[in-house]
């Protein structure tokens, strides 16, 4: 909790511009793995060299009053990429981003064939998504689906597109 400032300076690295030829994966600058009861508020996170946000098979999240900023021509800077997680709450946050605003996720094919954890129970509301490639998009990473979302009182602006579906080939019957 906190007004804090979060940079990942990936603006003064080659995260952004050597992106295919790295030898190593970009980190995100805020990854929570297995947690649960986790409340994030109040902070701005931005310059992120990959995903900004990321909660991965964790449980009772919220996201309060956030600001997420990347540059518009930034590669893969998702603002929050939610993943196998269940009962999320995004409210009030501002995302300004070179990619997807939030991209709900449920795994590739072998982790969402394997573990069959679908994104659920996520409520985003009050959020601001300006820039960006989809405000709200879902998947395309969603081997083990997607279920109970509500999406409401939000403002999409300078998006490509507002609620963008991403699926891909060889997902299976669990990624509904």
């Amino acid at each position: 909790v906190g007004e804090g400032i979060l940079d990942g300076r990936a603006d003064q690295s080659p995260y952004w511009t050597d992106v295919k030829t790295m030898p190593y994966a970009r980190p995100r600058l805020l990854f929570l793995n297995r947690c649960e009861n986790i409340r994030v508020v109040g902070l701005s996170f931005r310059n992120t060299p990959c995903w900004t946000i990321h909660p991965y098979f964790s449980n009772g999240l919220g996201f309060y009053d956030l600001y997420i900023e990347n540059p518009k021509d930034s590669p893969n800077t998702d603002g929050m990429d939610p993943e196998a997680c269940d009962d999320v709450k995004i409210v009030g946050v501002r995302f300004s981003v070179g990619d997807d605003c939030i991209a709900l996720k449920s795994g590739k094919i072998y982790i969402g064939k394997t573990f069959k954890k679908p994104c659920s129970r996520v409520e985003i509301r009050n959020c601001f998504m300006n820039e960006g490639h989809g405000a709200v998009v879902l998947g395309s990473e969603a081997g083990a689906g997607l279920k109970d979302l509500t999406i409401e009182r939000c403002l999409f602006r300078h998006t490509d597109r507002g609620l963008r579906i991403k699926s891909r080939r060889g997902r299976g019957k669990d990624s509904v």
